[in-house]
């Protein structure tokens, strides 16, 4: 299953608990991500120190353990799907989450992300977590 990958998602994947993890490893999916998606998640655990403090890990290892994540997603410039980027404003909840509209509007294929306010659109099918565990499970 093609899917693009949310910010969220990787996020969550930082939790000692993370089924997530478990997910974002499975050989059934093939992950796609805008190329900006790693510097995203980076800078925000870098910079909130109550997030690190929650997972409980150094900058160090929260570097390793966001190249290990992310080996397996591939990340597409913003050239390859600008033209999509106006209709996914319009769509978005948010304007961060436009790029992950547009590139799933490019490709055609699905998002994965636990963003309610994403499922308020009918253009692109969003899975939550959850969703895609189900699925997975068929």
């Amino acid at each position: 299953m093609e899917l693009v990958i949310d910010a969220n998602i990787l996020l969550a994947c930082f939790k000692k608990e993370a089924f997530t993890r478990e997910l974002l490893l499975d050989a059934r999916l093939s992950l796609f991500a805008p190329e900006y998606l790693i510097f995203e998640v980076s800078k925000h655990l870098r910079e909130d120190a109550s997030l690190r403090r929650r997972i409980g890990l150094t900058i160090k290892e929260i570097d390793h353990l966001l190249i290990l994540l992310t080996q397996n997603i591939k990340t597409v410039p913003y050239q390859s799907y600008q033209s999509y980027f106006s209709k996914a404003l319009v769509l978005a909840p948010h304007d961060e989450d436009a790029p992950y509209l547009a590139l799933a509007l490019f490709l055609k294929i699905s998002v994965w992300s636990n963003d309610k306010g994403l499922k308020n659109q009918t253009d692109v099918k969003v899975y939550s977590t959850t969703e895609l565990a189900y699925w997975l499970r068929k």
